[in-house]
């Protein structure tokens, strides 16, 4: 009998619930790592601080995502890259520490993200903060994010 006929079926979710709390960490600490990318001294306006801005935000959204229950697959499939979709369902799902900016940051960069012109370097989008101000709205959204699912935040280490 395979030995997962000889658990119960608490044991059972739990066991499958488990890689779903890892790679939410994961996502929270590959968003920080993003961030870090998108606001170095060389580069504070460019296409590439944007693009890695949007993916810092596309993370750490999902991975508020994957600890309220939802699937990286139903992430993957019902959200794709589209940064205000993701900012209304987590906003559904009850998380209302949304940093002032990331909204309007979502709505300029999401369509950009999205359609890979951020990634190509096809697009440097005017973003409706400064240089200083997107990076304070982003990093106040990932520690708002981990503190909602009960991590220590990277940016107080």
């Amino acid at each position: 009998m395979p030995a997962d006929q000889h658990m119960s079926s608490r044991q059972r979710k739990r066991r499958r619930l488990a890689p779903d709390q890892r790679l939410t960490i994961a996502f929270v600490r590959n968003a920080r790592a993003f961030h870090a990318m998108a606001w170095t001294d060389d580069d504070r306006v460019a296409a590439r601080s944007a693009y890695h801005s949007a993916i810092a935000i596309e993370l750490g959204l999902k991975a508020y995502l994957l600890h309220r229950g939802l699937s990286d697959e139903w992430n993957r499939v019902h959200l794709r890259h589209d940064l205000t979709k993701a900012l209304r369902c987590v906003r559904m799902l009850g998380f209302e520490d949304v940093p002032e900016g990331i909204a309007e940051l979502a709505a300029v960069l999401g369509p950009l993200y999205a359609s890979g012109a951020l990634r190509s370097g096809l697009a440097s989008p005017d973003l409706p903060l400064s240089p200083d101000d997107a990076d304070k709205a982003i990093c106040g959204l990932l520690s708002a994010v981990e503190a909602a699912i009960g991590i220590d935040s990277e940016a107080d280490q």
